[in-house]
Formats: structure tokens, C-alpha cells, sequence
């Protein structure tokens, strides 16, 4: 159920912050919520004495961690115009095998408490996502630097032809 709602609403948010601050914007807004992802990830960890805190940052968490997705494929078609069903495939996949990957290595292989498996989650999910900060695209620029100039969104396509 949080999919019908959570999902969307990343996607919205891309495209909203896109209007306002272009590819920046999304980089931005996916850092950010993917951030708080990883924060309320770990906030799972230090509330496992409390049932109910534990459900309210559960829920918390979940829809941030749906609307990161959303706001991931709200990126995906300006990576590569000629092969965007293969960067949805990778973005996909990817989070598949990773939720995969995080669950053996944090709840089956290491001998941690389920609570820490949580904790150490979010720190991994915080980690990855500073990984956000070095995307760039010539055209439209990144976090932390401006488009280079005299370089086209045609030309960038072109490039892959």
C-alpha cells in the first residue's frame, strides 16, 4: 500500500523541484530524501524498546525510502535518451540486489542484534547516498558544480549515436 502512495510522490517531487532548479533540483531533492531514508533507518535502531515509536518511524521511514525510488526514476531518463529502458532496468535491479545484499549482510551473516542490523543499515544508506554529490551532467551541471559551458542537451545525446 505504501508503494500507491509513496512512489508517486517521489516523482512528483522530482519533477516540482525540476520547474524550480532543473537537474539540480532533482539531485538535491533525491539527496535529501534518501538522507532522511537512511536517518530514520537508523533512528529504527535506537527505538526497538518502543513498539510505538518503533511503528511511527517505521512508517516514517518507509515512505521515504519509496518516494528516493520515485525520485531515482525521476533521473533516469536524462541519463542515456537511446537507452532509457536499460537505465530503468539497472536503477531496478540495482535496488533489488542491494535490499537483497543489505539483508544478508545485516541480518543473516554478521552476528548482529536485529536492532543494529538496522542501525548499520542506515549508516550504510547514508554512506551510498553521498554518492550523490558527484553526479554530474555536462548539460544541466550537479550538486555542486554549474553546466559546462557552450555543451547542449543535443549534444550530449548525439554523443551516444
Amino acid at each position: 500500500m505504501m508503494n500507491l502512495f509513496s512512489r508517486p510522490s517521489g516523482g512528483y517531487i522530482s519533477d516540482y523541484v525540476a520547474r524550480k532548479w532543473g537537474m539540480r533540483g532533482r539531485l538535491y531533492a533525491l539527496f535529501i530524501i534518501q538522507m532522511l531514508g537512511g536517518l530514520f533507518c537508523m533512528l529504527l535502531g535506537f527505538t526497538h524498546t518502543n513498539l510505538g515509536a518503533t511503528m511511527a518511524i517505521l512508517i516514517i521511514f518507509s515512505i521515504f525510502c519509496q518516494q528516493s525510488c520515485g525520485l531515482s526514476f525521476g533521473v533516469v531518463p536524462f541519463v542515456s535518451k537511446r537507452s532509457t529502458g536499460l537505465a530503468s532496468g539497472f536503477v531496478g535491479s540495482g535496488g533489488n540486489v542491494g535490499g537483497a545484499v543489505t539483508q544478508a549482510l545485516f541480518f543473516t551473516y554478521l552476528p548482529l542484534a536485529t536492532y543494529n542490523g538496522f542501525l548499520w543499515m542506515g549508516v550504510m544508506t547514508m554512506g551510498v547516498t553521498m554518492l550523490y554529490l558527484a553526479m554530474y551532467f555536462p548539460m544541466w551541471g550537479g550538486c555542486f558544480a554549474k553546466a559546462k559551458e557552450g555543451v547542449s542537451e543535443e549534444d550530449y545525446y548525439l554523443a551516444e549515436w
